[in-house]
């Protein structure tokens, strides 16, 4: 087992000693010379994307999680006579480390498990969302529906009133119009009444005018007479 821890150790420093070596910087030469930027040096290729709770995985990196493992040491030239420098494991090594291996793949299984659990949760959780969602924009059509009522309901009335104007309004006219029937038959009859009072005041000056003759003819003829 110290074998393995070491070896793991010596490949993990191997591999941070390559990955420092190609991140240091290079010191950059200087030129009087003035480049014009063009379309593929100003767009950055490289962007950095750090996600919270996200493991950075890369190629470069994945020797250091691996075992130590040299195929070479397992190399067999002849299958009935194995060389006797090949790694051996003695029995009890074996139960432990398949033991350990054993327990470690459960506690991976369990892991993966409760991550499927909150994977489902988050699917879940988006769900209700979306339901409550769906249920406001429900909502907010019913209130619309409401308020359209109300205006018709608004609406409805101004037309009640409306209506209750016109048929005031109508009402009105047609007392308006018996109101003048009334009043035209009343200056005929009161026209008729003057007529015929003005054809009585005629009649009575010319019977006045013709006493009035009749005495100045008779009154004539006595002063004739009496000559």
């Amino acid at each position: 087992m110290a074998r393995l821890n070491n070896a793991s150790k010596a490949a993990a420093e191997t591999v941070a000693e390559k990955i420092a070596k190609g991140g240091k910087a290079t010191t950059p030469q200087t030129s009087n010379v003035v480049q014009m930027p063009s379309l593929a040096t100003d767009v950055k290729g490289n962007v950095a994307v750090n996600v919270p709770g996200l493991h950075t995985l890369t190629p470069d990196l994945i020797p250091a999680s691996l075992p130590q493992f040299q195929q070479t040491d397992y190399r067999i030239s002849d299958p009935l006579n194995p060389p006797e420098n090949l790694p051996q494991a003695t029995e009890a090594q074996f139960n432990s480390g398949m033991a350990i291996y054993e327990g470690a793949q459960r506690a991976l299984k369990l892991t993966g498990a409760a991550f499927d659990t909150t994977r489902e949760k988050f699917t879940v959780i988006g769900k209700q969302a979306k339901a409550i969602g769906a249920g406001i924009i429900a909502a907010t059509e019913i209130e619309k529906v409401k308020g359209n009522f109300l205006d018709y309901q608004t609406q409805l009335e101004v037309t009640q009133q409306k209506g209750i104007t016109f048929d005031v309004a109508q009402t009105k006219t047609v007392t308006d119009r018996n109101i003048a029937i009334h009043t035209k038959t009343d200056l005929a009859e009161k026209l008729k009444l003057a007529e015929i009072k003005s054809q009585e005041s005629a009649a009575k000056t010319l019977l006045a005018q013709g006493k009035l003759n009749a005495f100045k003819q008779q009154l004539g003829k006595y002063l004739s007479n009496s000559k």
